[in-house]
């Protein structure tokens, strides 16, 4: 099954090319670049942060740039043209997200724990719906209709690309219905995932069409707190007419106290019947609903955290070589050979981008 929502197919095909004279061996030059062709700074600066996180050189799990929407535009085509391997990579390994508003092109790489959580809490979902599905009801009608789309990029309304921790999408709509987000709640500002706005972002700017925005909250700095919140649309008006709106139906609610203490008495309620949009909902009425124990919650983001620790401490379980077992590796092959053209290039380019942002820098200040 072919998921909805990765980056829009931007094919060219390289026009220059450089050949020897057949009578001669020297090599001419490669033709210079116009100006128009040039990358800005800020393109050379997003493909050197992707480039940095394919060699995982990037330690820091969000960073972000200033990329304008044509400068945006013109990074995908330029990786499509001159980097295939790094617009794979980042096509299934990095999380992206894109506001051509604020021009705020975001790096990801969510953090094991948050990759382990999201996924339990998929599972969980997955096996509800699974159970929902086995029947014979209106219920079942509306689970084999739904499936879980990962973190495929959700392109919004206003432009806005989102690659978010979990989904679940209802057959034949656009949007998902459930959108899954993990932050650390003591993120440096500027730097981490609003949540409270997000979930504005998602249901404004997909018209009500993402019917469930999931936060959750994690305090790793100070406590052990971790919070739960849920935002539904909401339909009113006021004294300039009809809106659309976010609703946080649950707001910061714990499910793990600042001490540790897993809370025991609440639950995390996703009714079946608001995955389908009304159009596409079944006739008749569906009152099951989804249940996840806050307790269960609790449980997972104990299980991501110890799974986690086993990892990096090397901890965990693993297979170990009789004495005198070698590791027979798989033969390299050669190494490629580097475009030195190409390289140079790319370095001309690095150079008049630079000069251009200083010139454009000297110009503002005199302003």
């Amino acid at each position: 099954m072919q998921l909805s929502g990765h980056l829009p197919d931007r094919r060219g095909s390289l026009t220059s090319q450089h050949s020897k004279s057949p009578e001669t061996s020297i090599a001419f030059p490669p033709s210079p670049v116009s100006s128009e062709d040039k990358p800005s700074s800020h393109i050379l600066e997003a493909i050197q942060l992707l480039r940095d996180r394919h060699a995982c050189i990037l330690q820091d799990n969000w960073t972000a740039i200033k990329l304008q929407p044509a400068e945006y535009e013109k990074l995908w085509q330029r990786l499509e043209k001159e980097d295939k391997e790094l617009l794979g990579y980042t096509n299934d390994k990095i999380s992206i997200d894109y506001n051509p508003g604020t021009w705020d092109f975001v790096v990801r790489m969510p953090s094991d724990i948050h990759e382990r959580l999201g996924c339990l809490i998929r599972d969980d979902i997955g096996a509800q719906l699974n159970a929902f599905g086995n029947g014979n009801n209106l219920a079942a009608i509306i689970a084999q209709n739904i499936w879980s789309y990962g973190s495929a990029s959700v392109f919004l309304e206003d432009g806005t690309r989102r690659d978010p921790d979990m989904q679940f999408r209802y057959k034949g709509a656009r949007y998902p219905s459930l959108i899954l987000e993990i932050a650390y709640s003591q993120s440096r500002k500027g730097s981490g995932k609003d949540l409270p706005k997000l979930a504005d972002q998602y249901i404004t700017e997909s018209s009500g069409s993402i019917r469930t925005v999931i936060g959750i909250s994690i305090d790793y700095r100070r406590t052990k707190q971790a919070t739960v919140s849920i935002w539904h649309p909401k339909y009113g008006s006021d004294e300039q007419g009809e809106y659309l709106a976010a609703d946080a139906t649950v707001m910061s609610e714990e499910f793990r106290t600042a001490n540790g203490t897993r809370v025991t008495q609440q639950t995390l309620r996703l009714p079946l019947k608001y995955f389908p949009l009304p159009g596409l909902l079944p006739p008749g009425d569906c009152e099951q609903e989804i249940l996840i124990p806050y307790e269960k919650l609790a449980d997972y983001l104990e299980q991501a955290e110890t799974e986690t620790r086993l990892t990096k401490t090397e901890e965990g379980a693993s297979m170990v070589m009789p004495m005198g077992m070698r590791k027979r590796k798989r033969e390299s092959t050669p190494p490629e050979t580097l475009n030195m053209a190409d390289e140079r290039r790319f370095e001309r380019e690095e150079s008049e981008a630079e000069r251009r942002a200083s010139e454009e820098d000297a110009l503002w200040k005199e302003t």
